[in-house]
């Protein structure tokens, strides 16, 4: 009898384990995300109120004409060196032309990552787990560009230009099958457009940090915006969370 009641206690308590061990991933989740964003402010503050660069492109960070905060282009592919390669965040002396924040976070690659990103990359046959889940809003960073050629919604270059801070995301944890280089493409000129897929590591939510510097978990209303399997760059009609992305990438009180 005794063993049967354990039993069913153990059973009763499991899911409560199972929310705390999730919650606590929220929780660092958060805490990298915001670490970031301080970071991403500080740089800008040390640069005349130029923001962090922010190209994309498979060669992002790797060549002067395409600066990046982060160097790396994350693939499916195995032996793919970029996946799990840290240096390509952190150290701004190896790649000149990308890792502009490593400094700014006190040169700690966890920062870079969800602790509930579970993805992998092969590495001489080997699972290894890949070095970043986050990338920063294509709208802001000195350069970047508006991924459709918006001139409704130009890019933000300087901290200053960013008329509503709290409400502009800058970093955000992306998809797994949706991310590559760092940076995070949306479509605010076509209603409804989604371009690159953000994550949802949390109970259908995912992580994101704002351009005053404090971070939050966003809960997905749409299934269509978590899907196992994706197509980059599709039209999801009556999606609010596509709504939701266009209207943080370029801080509108109100959109469309």
């Amino acid at each position: 009898m005794v063993i049967v009641i354990i039993t069913l206690v153990v059973a009763m308590l499991a899911p409560a384990f199972a929310r705390t061990r999730t919650n606590s991933k929220a929780l660092q989740c958060l805490d990298n995300e915001r670490q970031m964003a301080i970071g991403w402010i500080m740089y800008s503050g040390d640069n005349s109120g130029w923001l962090a660069p922010n190209s994309d492109g498979t060669i992002a960070g790797k060549t002067s004409a395409h600066p990046a905060w982060v160097a790396g282009w994350l693939d499916s592919r195995a032996d793919v060196t970029d996946n799990t390669n840290t240096t390509m965040l952190l150290d701004h002396v190896m790649w000149p032309y990308g890792a502009f924040l490593g400094t700014y976070v006190g040169n700690d690659a966890t920062v870079f990552k969800c602790p509930a990103d579970r993805s992998t990359a092969l590495q001489g046959g080997v699972a290894m787990f890949r070095a970043r889940s986050i990338s920063m809003n294509g709208f802001v960073g000195n350069p970047t560009r508006a991924y459709d050629g918006s001139a409704k919604y130009p890019a933000y270059h300087k901290l200053s230009q960013i008329l509503s801070p709290a409400i502009t995301f800058v970093i955000l944890d992306e998809h797994p099958a949706s991310i590559n280089d760092g940076f995070f493409a949306t479509a605010p000129d076509i209603l409804y457009q989604i371009v690159d897929y953000p994550a949802s590591y949390h109970a259908e939510a995912g992580g994101f940090s704002f351009a005053d510097g404090h971070s939050e978990i966003h809960k997905w209303l749409d299934p269509r915006t978590m899907p196992y399997s994706l197509v980059l760059n599709v039209s999801l009609p009556g999606d609010k969370d596509v709504l939701w992305l266009s209207q943080h990438a370029v801080g509108l009180v109100v959109y469309p």
